[in-house]
């Protein structure tokens, strides 16, 4: 057992930003390139590289050569030989799509289905490259906002009534409800959309801006190359949601969502499984993301930043996918545990010295470590240190 060094994967992205995760890596990004996400995990399209005593290896090529050691016998019979979670940071410098994520079944029958009528893993009309759910939850590392699941039909029709022109749509929520609104102005002919969409950008022109609590505020921000863009109208009919740093949101597969601005650690099912309906240069399948969405109306719950120092759980969420604990530490402090399972340990501030058994890791700002299964470890701050845990929490 041990304790390997563990190096991302970069996703440059239109919607990401130049500074943040460069920052945080220790990058210069001389030739300003978009850094949108660091992937920690072992997904097939972007595997992280372990360092070991016989070299660096493609985590994935690890797990599939040595599955027991990097996993363990509990994860193996549960999820078979492939690490079931990821974990990323999201620099989100401009609103990406609206979308949604299949749940269990969705996902291995949408997988088949493709499959069966041949499409290749890497072919772009793909909207399932793997047959798992992706559940998926937040921690918000600056001010963050996002869209998250369906408004009550109430908050909805104010919003609409601010649109006089949008009488006919405020018609529709009262005979049919938010869900088969949404519905129906995802599927409307571009034409409609751009109609519809007019008389809104006229009234933005004039008013003042309320700020990022007003979907209002977001939708000036959509102004330009989205001012036709279908994405627009789940700025006044989903859950507007802020977050201060430290604290945390999940969603649900099957929940429809976007991500407005801010930076972010995100853990999830191991799954690249996304469906879009706007919001975005990628492919869009509206038919496919309403075939997989939830529109029952939901109250956003948020999880608090956990009280205190050392290692301090998130409420657990994920099932037996994932779950993440964060591990707060003052200079020279420390904390000691046993993983149960593989885990990954990122530090996002400070400075850690990870001891274990077989040796220890210095991590800086950025750097993060795999933990093997049944690892006894000590991490102890060089300064005050912000990290976290993913892990999966049936693995023992």
């Amino acid at each position: 057992m041990s304790a390997f060094p563990l190096h991302g994967l970069a996703q440059h992205y239109a919607w990401g930003g130049r500074r943040f995760i460069p920052g945080m890596l220790g990058l210069d990004n001389a030739e300003q390139q978009r850094f949108a996400e660091w992937w920690l995990g072992a997904h097939e399209d972007a595997p992280s590289v372990i360092e070991t005593p016989l070299g660096p290896q493609p985590l994935h090529y690890a797990i599939a050569h040595q599955a027991p050691a990097f996993l363990g016998e509990a994860l193996i019979r549960r999820h078979g030989r492939r690490l079931p979670f990821l974990l990323k940071v999201l620099d989100v410098d401009a609103p990406l799509s609206i979308q949604a994520h299949p749940d269990e079944a969705q996902a291995r029958a949408g997988f088949a289905r493709e499959n069966a009528v041949g499409l290749a893993i890497d072919d772009a009309r793909r909207n399932y490259r793997d047959p798992y759910p992706k559940p998926e939850m937040m921690v918000a590392l600056s001010p963050f906002w996002l869209l998250h699941g369906m408004r009550p039909d109430a908050q909805i029709d104010a919003l609409l009534a601010r649109q006089p022109a949008w009488t006919p749509l405020r018609e529709g929520l009262a005979r049919e409800g938010g869900a088969a609104l949404y519905r129906r102005l995802l599927r409307l002919p571009q034409a409609e959309i751009a109609a519809l969409l007019r008389p809104l950008w006229r009234r933005l022109e004039t008013g003042d801006d309320a700020g990022p609590d007003d979907p209002d505020h977001w939708t000036r921000r959509l102004a330009g190359s989205r001012a036709e863009d279908r994405g627009i109208f789940g700025c006044y009919l989903l859950n507007l949601v802020g977050l201060r740093p430290g604290e945390a949101i999940f969603q649900p597969a099957r929940l429809p969502h976007a991500y407005l601005h801010g930076r972010n650690i995100e853990l999830m099912a191991n799954s690249d499984n996304v469906l879009r309906a706007g919001l975005t240069d990628k492919p869009v399948d509206v038919e496919a993301l309403l075939g997989v969405m939830d529109g029952e109306p939901v109250r956003p719950e948020t999880m608090a930043a956990p009280d205190g120092c050392g290692l301090r759980p998130y409420p657990r969420c994920g099932g037996d996918y994932f779950a993440l604990d964060q591990l707060l530490l003052g200079e020279g402090e420390s904390e000691s545990w046993r993983s149960a399972g593989p885990e990954v340990l990122l530090v996002v501030d400070g400075s850690l010295r990870l001891r274990h058994p077989g040796g220890e890791l210095a991590l800086e700002q950025g750097q993060s470590a795999l933990l093997q299964p049944g690892l006894a470890c000590e991490a102890q701050a060089g300064r005050l240190a912000l990290a976290y845990r993913a892990f999966c929490p049936m693995a023992g």
